[in-house]
């Protein structure tokens, strides 16, 4: 459990690092590596005991057991400020040796904002092939809408599902379960041979490894129907593809590049997030180009912000890498604040480390 929640709020931590980038003089300093001496905004304090371990529980032979969450795929906040945990211990049992001493948890955990758990939930069968059954396989990039109601996307799978806050019902599934916008020659000994770089980036009904998802409670630019589901279709595909909220297709954008409006070629989640602003643009994530690309929401490119972190460079010895992997805003109605998720692989590539 204590990795667990060095996992979690390792990411958290990673979030607070803000970018005002719609302030030029912010955005001017980033970029030439220095930091401002006094800084205006909010601060933040890590709590190690936040959440509480996870209750022990019987296993199949009546033993009591510590749950372990394995992976934390992706975690999203509600309108009560409670915390939905996607986990992926159940799907890592089928391809590694876990501790005998635990038993996976629930696929989902949802904590109030004191860290108790409140609810716990998700199907965790598998196929013989060791593929999550029900939920996306690895899920990636959950997000709560405004009815709140539970999203979730896979990036090791074709679909995007919605899910009553309680989970006990699926309520829209987008794209087809182990397949996805791909020729059967990407991955031909996968149990999904379609799932994969570099997809068709065409389909208007099947996606490819999708890592995130983000619902608009506004009415859309052309259907004036609310609940439009933008989907950054970014593992296999390289792009942002729109439904309408019974899941039929309404318009996409982007393609495999480094030009404005594209995404790029390699590295894997391209693009990584999607994220609706309350200035109604969309906002969608670059990661490998280290750039926040800002669209309209009929896919019009209305502007790009590159991060920089102080002590990185587009080149040179200290180069930043998936500097963008993630965003959020400050809840302030102006949402002057952009939190951005950036690490580093620490490794040795092409782009650098």
């Amino acid at each position: 459990m204590n990795l667990t929640r060095y996992l979690l709020f390792g990411t958290m931590l990673a979030i607070v690092i803000v970018l005002a980038y719609r302030d030029p003089a912010v955005q001017s300093h980033a970029q030439q590596g220095r930091v401002e001496s006094t800084w205006p905004g909010p601060t933040y304090r890590f709590d190690p005991g936040w959440p509480k371990p996870l209750p022990a529980v019987k296993d199949a032979q009546g033993a009591m057991r510590q749950q372990a969450s394995g992976g934390v795929g992706t975690h999203c906040i509600d309108s009560h400020d409670h915390v939905i945990q996607f986990n992926r211990r159940y799907v890592e049992i089928a391809s590694r040796k876990t501790s005998d001493d635990t038993v996976p948890a629930a696929p989902v955990v949802e904590f109030d904002p004191e860290g108790n758990v409140v609810n716990a939930w998700g199907e965790s069968k598998l196929t013989p092939q060791g593929m999550s059954s029900i939920l996306p396989h690895n899920t990636h990039g959950c997000s709560v809408d405004y009815q709140d109601n539970i999203w979730v996307a896979g990036n090791a799978d074709g679909i995007v599902q919605k899910w009553s806050h309680d989970g006990r019902k699926m309520l829209l599934q987008i794209g087809t379960k182990g397949v996805c916008d791909g020729p059967p020659t990407l991955s031909p000994k996968s149990p999904f041979p379609t799932c994969g770089a570099t997809g068709n980036n065409a389909s208007r009904t099947l996606l490819n490894q999708p890592s995130k998802v983000a619902v608009d409670p506004n009415p859309a630019p052309v259907t004036g129907e609310c609940g439009s589901v933008y989907i950054s279709d970014g593992y296999g595909n390289h792009r942002v593809v729109v439904f309408n909220s019974k899941g039929q297709f309404l318009r996409q954008w982007g393609s495999e590049g480094t030009g404005p409006g594209q995404f790029y070629p390699t590295g894997g989640g391209h693009p990584h997030c999607v994220v609706l602003g309350n200035d109604g643009l969309v906002y969608v994530c670059d990661r490998q180009g280290n750039r926040l690309e800002v669209f309209d929401r009929r896919g019009t490119l209305k502007r790009i912000s590159y991060v920089v972190p102080p002590g990185t460079s587009a080149s040179g010895d200290v180069k930043v890498e998936r500097s963008v992997s993630d965003v959020a805003f400050s809840r302030d109605p102006q949402q002057k604040y952009v939190y951005v998720a950036y690490y580093g692989c620490g490794c040795p590539s092409a782009e650098g480390g």
